[in-house]
C-alpha cells in the first residue's frame, strides 16, 4: 500500500509538472541590435595640411620653357553632402570648398636658361592655389559608427602666377601677373566615426587624404607683342590631409513631415 501511494504521487507530479511550466511567464527576449543609419544630409569643416606642386610654362620661349615651384601650407575647407546606406554600403556626394592659411603659395627664382639675366635682379616667380572646388561620389562601407570610404569626381582651382622681389617681397609688375581657373580631377578617402547621436543631429569625426590635378590653362598673354615671351600657361597638382568634424541629419524625415 506504501509503495503504490508513493507512485501516485511520483505520477501526480509528472503529469502536473508540464501544465506548470506551460503557466510560466517567460522573460522578454532581448531588443534587437540598432546599427547607426549613416543616411541623411550633412554639412562640416575640415582643417589639416596640403603640400602643392604649380608647374608654369612659357611656350614662347625655347627650351628649357617651364618650371615649378612647391610648398606646403595649412588648409581649411567647408564641405556639405547627403547619402543613403543600403545593408553595410553607403553611396553619397559631396561637394567641397577648400583655402590655404597662406593661398597655397610658394615661388623660385627664375632659371636661367631660358631667362639669361633677361629679367631683373633678385625677381622670383610666385605662384598661388587661391582656392580649390572638388565635387563627386562617395562609397562607403560602415561597421555600425565606423565607415570607410573612398571618394574622386571633379577638381577645379583657381591660380596667379606672379613676380616679386625676393629681398622686399614687393610684386614687380601687375601687368606681367597670369591668373586662370584651371580644371581636372580628385581622388582620395578616409574614415568617419559617428562620436555623439542627438536628439535631431549626429556628431562625426574623420580623417581624410585627398589627391588633386589640374590640367594646364593659359595664365597670361602679353597681347602687345606678337609671340611675347612674357605668355605663360600653368598648372598645379597636390596632396591634403586633414580632420573632419561634420554634422549630420538622422535621415531626410525632418526635411518633409
Amino acid at each position: 500500500m506504501k509503495k503504490f501511494l508513493l507512485g501516485s504521487v511520483g505520477l501526480a507530479a509528472m503529469l502536473a509538472g508540464p501544465a506548470m511550466a506551460a503557466d510560466m511567464r517567460l522573460p522578454p527576449p532581448p531588443p534587437p541590435v540598432a546599427y547607426y543609419d549613416w543616411t541623411g544630409v550633412y554639412v562640416g569643416f575640415g582643417v589639416g595640411g596640403v603640400w602643392e606642386q604649380v608647374n608654369r610654362t612659357y611656350p614662347n620661349i625655347v627650351a628649357p620653357a617651364s618650371f615649378s615651384s612647391n610648398d606646403s601650407d595649412g588648409i581649411l575647407d567647408v564641405h556639405a553632402g547627403a547619402q543613403w546606406q543600403w545593408g553595410a554600403w553607403v553611396l553619397g556626394v559631396e561637394a567641397a570648398l577648400s583655402g590655404g592659411f597662406r593661398e597655397m603659395r610658394s615661388n623660385v627664382g627664375l632659371p636661367n636658361p631660358p631667362f639669361n639675366g633677361a629679367a631683373p635682379a633678385n625677381l622670383t616667380a610666385v605662384n598661388k592655389i587661391t582656392n580649390l572646388f572638388t565635387v563627386g561620389p562617395r562609397l562607403g562601407y560602415a561597421w555600425d559608427r565606423l565607415m570607410i570610404f573612398g571618394t574622386g569626381g571633379w577638381a577645379s582651382a583657381n591660380i596667379k602666377g606672379q613676380y616679386e622681389n625676393a629681398n622686399t617681397a614687393v610684386e614687380f609688375s601687375p601687368a606681367f601677373s597670369g591668373q586662370s581657373r584651371n580644371n581636372g580631377w580628385y581622388a582620395g578617402g578616409g574614415f568617419e566615426y559617428m562620436v555623439h547621436k542627438g536628439p535631431l543631429v549626429d556628431v562625426i569625426l574623420g580623417a581624410e587624404y585627398q589627391h588633386f590635378d589640374v590640367r594646364s590653362t593659359r595664365a597670361f598673354t602679353d597681347n602687345t607683342v606678337i609671340g611675347s615671351p612674357n605668355t605663360f600657361d600653368q598648372d598645379a597638382k597636390g596632396d591634403i590631409v586633414r580632420a573632419r568634424l561634420t554634422i549630420k541629419t538622422q535621415g531626410y524625415g525632418y526635411f518633409w513631415r
